[in-house]
């Protein structure tokens, strides 16, 4: 696939100018997009390093080219000579051919394929390939797992589709892994439009399952393509260092046995990824996913801890402002009242005498005080408790643990165990609250791979009791193949 393009005619601009340019050089280093032109005399100025332009142009096997985000690393006074790195994507648009329009052509474009890095999977299903010599005798061949099919479930007003076919396989291309929306029949047309507005969602979906970051290096659409993906009409390149992810967690087991992956594939995407969208919209997952993947990559078990606490407060933050019925008091105020709070007093007012014999005022303050203990404190603990009975936490020994002691010492003191081992428990304890958090709010009930256990089965079964699902109605456009 080249990588390098000639720009016969262009248009740099951005908000306040523009600049005509007759020639112009793109080319790709380790995933990134450079541009190297030169500019007319007068047209740069010293602020322009701080200033993102755009290019629209032509290339010289008569592509249109647009360039997004294009930022200043070289100017040459001397000679106007320019050097700018693409921030965003470099997008070649094939034009059309003067074939006779129909009315199918005014369709939107759909998603067509898709190619992701840093995603790390063994694959589910395999392609039987028999080879024949002549007088029939058949070659011996061995199975191959190389591509993983599923189906995708996602509700989004505006949008009457919502049931929609993905495989993953290996990119022709690069060493990526593609997934290809072509196979539509029986299934939905998922537009370039509908895909944009999840795509951010997408993509923390599969680096939660991922345990790792995801990105896109390319998207395909347009009017036509090539079966195998490799190329379209229209081809979106983005432009960002290459990643090789190669420490991601498994604690979702999707690169563990093709079995296992294809039993999370096909629950993930068809009965979780709806609720993830939904939720993140409100929680913010996708951040916190970002957060527990950069701990996790992270190499001093310190600042992975840091990080962790970070998102689990922000977590709590974000549960606190999506729950539109706070109740001020933590058990019924009747109840409070007439019953407990009596009970409470009767006992303080026998110790009156005791209680004020170092203090005369300590009777009246300790009264004071305990007269609002039923009153909801909105403060961190309590939002923790608050998340974790929402995300479906056992709340034990070691939960309380974390919420009253570990916490506020990694917060306030830089410590979170006395020794490696007891960091390293409290470390992986916290990681895989953090993940049982999102995977429990999102109804996940497939396969966890624990390093250590901070919870019984049993308590794990009573404080997340299985879920009566809703009913779905899945939308098709596109008919089944014959």
């Amino acid at each position: 696939m080249n990588h390098r393009y000639t720009i016969t005619k262009g248009t740099l601009t951005n908000e306040n100018k523009s600049c005509e340019l007759p020639f112009a050089l793109v080319f790709e280093e380790n995933g990134v997009y450079f541009l190297e032109t030169f500019l007319k005399e007068g047209f740069f100025e010293d602020e322009d390093f701080s200033r993102r332009f755009n290019l629209n142009g032509i290339t010289e096997k008569g592509f249109e080219i647009e360039i997004k985000d294009l930022t200043f690393t070289l100017y040459k006074h001397k000679n106007y000579k320019a050097k700018f790195v693409c921030r965003n994507y470099v997008k070649l648009t094939e034009k059309e051919s003067d074939l006779p329009k129909e009315e199918s052509d005014n369709i939107e474009d759909a998603i067509l394929f898709i190619e992701i890095e840093g995603f790390n999977t063994k694959f589910a299903d395999r392609t039987d390939i028999k080879k024949y010599r002549q007088y029939g005798e058949v070659d011996k061949f061995n199975v191959n797992f190389d591509h993983t099919s599923c189906t995708l479930h996602i509700q989004i007003e505006g949008y009457r589709e919502n049931y929609f076919h993905l495989i993953f396989n290996k990119s022709k291309t690069n060493d990526t892994i593609q997934i290809d929306f072509t196979r539509t029949g029986g299934y939905g047309r998922l537009t370039f439009e509908h895909y944009k507005v999840f795509k951010k969602q997408l993509l923390g979906f599969l680096s939660l399952l991922n345990g790792g970051s995801v990105y896109v290096r390319r998207e395909l659409t347009g009017d036509y393509y090539k079966v195998d993906g490799s190329d379209s009409q229209i081809a979106y390149n983005y432009s960002f260092t290459k990643s090789l992810n190669t420490n991601t967690s498994d604690y979702v087991p999707i690169n563990e046995h093709h079995s296992h992956s294809s039993s999370i594939f096909q629950q993930t995407f068809r009965n979780c990824f709806d609720s993830f969208y939904h939720n993140d919209l409100e929680l913010e997952l996708t951040s916190i996913v970002a957060s527990i993947n950069s701990a996790h990559s992270t190499s001093g078990i310190h600042q992975a801890y840091s990080i962790l606490i970070n998102a689990l407060e922000k977590f709590c933050s974000n549960h606190q402002k999506s729950i539109n019925v706070f109740d001020e008091h933590l058990i019924d105020n009747d109840i409070w009242e007439n019953t407990v709070k009596e009970s409470i007093f009767k006992v303080l007012d026998s110790k009156k005498s005791l209680i004020n014999s170092t203090n005369k005022n300590a009777f009246g303050i300790f009264k004071s005080k305990l007269g609002e203990l039923n009153r909801r404190k909105n403060s961190t603990v309590q939002k923790m408790y608050d998340l974790f009975e929402f995300g479906c936490i056992p709340i034990n020994e070691n939960v309380e643990n974390l919420v009253t002691k570990e916490r506020h010492s990694a917060v306030h003191n830089g410590e979170f165990g006395e020794n490696s081992t007891e960091m390293f428990i409290n470390y992986q304890k916290l990681d895989h609250i953090l993940r049982d958090l999102i995977l429990n709010i999102i109804d996940y009930r497939s396969y966890r791979k624990s390093i250590c256990e901070y919870a019984t089965l049993e308590e794990r079964k009573e404080a997340y009791p299985k879920r009566k699902s809703k009913p779905v109605t899945y939308v098709c456009s596109q008919p089944l193949r014959e």
